[in-house]
C-alpha cells in the first residue's frame, strides 16, 4: 500500500501543479482571452464587466427597457465590438502620441451639463457633490478625468480620419 500511495502521489501532485494551477491562474486573471487588440488581451471577465456596466447605464437611461433584450447574445456581442473599437482607438491615440492637456480636460468638464448642475450660485463647483456623484458610478475624480482625457484623444483620432476623407466630384455633385 505504501508503494501504491507513493505512485499515486507522484502522479497526482505534478498533474495538479501543471493543470490545476494554470486553471486557477486563468480564473484569477479574468478568464479566457476573447479578443486581443494591439497586444492587450480582452478577457471574458473584462467583457462581462463591460456588458454589466452598459446594461446598468441603459437601465438608468430607459427604466422601462426589457432586461431580456440586454442579455441576448447579440447585445453581448455588441458590447464586445464596442470594447474592441475603444481599444483600437485608444491604441491609435497612443501610437499617434495624441496628448490632451489639463486645460482641455477642464474645459470639457466645464461644458458637461451634469457637472455644470453641481455649480453653486457663485459659480464654484461643489466638490463634495462631485465626488459623491462619481462615487455612485464607482469612480474617483481622477478616474473620471482620465476617462474624459481618453475620450477626447479617441475623438481626435476619429476626427482625423473623418477629415482625411474626400468625396469624388460626381457623387458630390449628386449630393
Amino acid at each position: 500500500t505504501r508503494v501504491m500511495q507513493l505512485l499515486l502521489f507522484t502522479l497526482i501532485v505534478p498533474s495538479f501543479v501543471l493543470f490545476g494551477l494554470e486553471g486557477y491562474n486563468r480564473y484569477q486573471e479574468g478568464g479566457e482571452v476573447v479578443a486581443k487588440v494591439d497586444g492587450q488581451e480582452i478577457t471574458q471577465g473584462d467583457w462581462d464587466n463591460a456588458h454589466r456596466q452598459e446594461v446598468e447605464r441603459l437601465r438608468q437611461q430607459m427604466p422601462n427597457l426589457d432586461a431580456k433584450l440586454l442579455d441576448s447574445p447579440a447585445a453581448r456581442y455588441g458590447t464586445l465590438e464596442r470594447l474592441v473599437r475603444e481599444r483600437v482607438l485608444a491604441a491609435a491615440a497612443e501610437q499617434g502620441n495624441l496628448l490632451v492637456s489639463d486645460q482641455r480636460v477642464a474645459r470639457e468638464l466645464q461644458e458637461n451639463e451634469l457637472i455644470a448642475s453641481l455649480r453653486g450660485p457663485d459659480g464654484k463647483l461643489d466638490m463634495e457633490r462631485y465626488r459623491q456623484l462619481l462615487a455612485n458610478q464607482g469612480m474617483t475624480p481622477q478616474m473620471f478625468e482620465n476617462t474624459v482625457r481618453r475620450d477626447i484623444a479617441m475623438a481626435q483620432v476619429l476626427g482625423g480620419v473623418a477629415q482625411s476623407s474626400f468625396a469624388p466630384v460626381a457623387p458630390a455633385e449628386v449630393a
